[in-house]
């Protein structure tokens, strides 16, 4: 399922650290969704629950600055995107509609309300080979963590080993909610039209690749990550792709 939620705003800025306020978001839709009954779902302490979605957010000629991000409307667009295989979709959709037009407070005295959701078309996938793009405001995080030391090193497109690392992360987050190895082992990342961007993410600068990414593998591997989003934070803000094209050239 894929939902375009349109949000307005009472003044036409947000906090540069958006994602963190969009995942509060996310949370204060479960927690007034029949009870709270689903937030454990997704959000259980400080457990490592893999999710099966993803989200953008998009705005109207937004202006970056140090500590904040402008736009010429008082309005944004969240893209909610998800697996429907344990019933995410259904779930969220609820979710939102619970909260639709309630206010949400932001810093500095502003308010996000969500007044409309839109159902989009999705795309089935139906070839080996996807040609993806990251959506608007997004990117592909690819994280390798150091137990030892406890640090993250992020790896992107302008890294020699970011297709070798990027397949590996994506290869276990199929097997992590399911997937069979056949499925998942032959998934191969190819960077055709890449760059690397710097994005702010709960208080630290994060390197992510945004571009067109080839894509080979299991059609219904690939057809999960499309829905649910690809690599490391894909539920934080990362990973959202849209389709461009399928099949190899002939």
């Amino acid at each position: 399922m894929r939902l375009e939620l349109q949000m307005e705003l009472l003044k036409p800025e947000i906090d540069i650290d958006y994602r963190r306020i969009i995942i509060s978001y996310l949370k204060f839709a479960l927690e007034h969704c029949e009870g709270g009954r689903f937030f454990e779902k997704f959000y259980k302490n400080r457990d490592n629950i893999v999710k099966d979605y993803c989200f953008s957010t998009v705005f109207s000629k937004p202006r970056f600055t140090k500590e904040k991000i402008y736009f010429d409307k008082n309005e944004m667009k969240i893209i909610f995107s998800c697996s429907d295989r344990n019933r995410t979709g259904l779930i969220f959709q609820t979710a939102f509609l619970a909260i639709q037009h309630m206010k949400f407070p932001l810093a500095n005295e502003n308010h996000m309300i969500l007044r409309k959701i839109i159902q989009k078309k999705e795309v089935l996938i139906t070839e080996s080979v996807v040609y993806f793009q990251t959506i608007l405001g997004n990117g592909l995080c690819v994280r390798e963590h150091n137990r030892e030391t406890n640090r993250d090193t992020f790896i992107t497109c302008e890294d020699k080993e970011f297709s070798e690392k990027a397949e590996t992360i994506i290869k276990n987050q199929l097997q992590m909610v399911g997937f069979y190895k056949n499925q998942y082992k032959d998934i191969k990342v190819e960077p055709i039209d890449c760059k690397k961007i710097v994005v702010k993410h709960y208080g630290i600068f994060i390197d992510s690749t945004i571009g067109v990414l080839k894509i080979s593998g299991n059609m219904n591997a690939l057809q999960y990550l499309y829905q649910s989003g690809l690599g490391s934070h894909h539920s934080s803000g990362f990973g959202a792709v849209n389709v461009i094209r399928q099949g190899e050239d002939e």
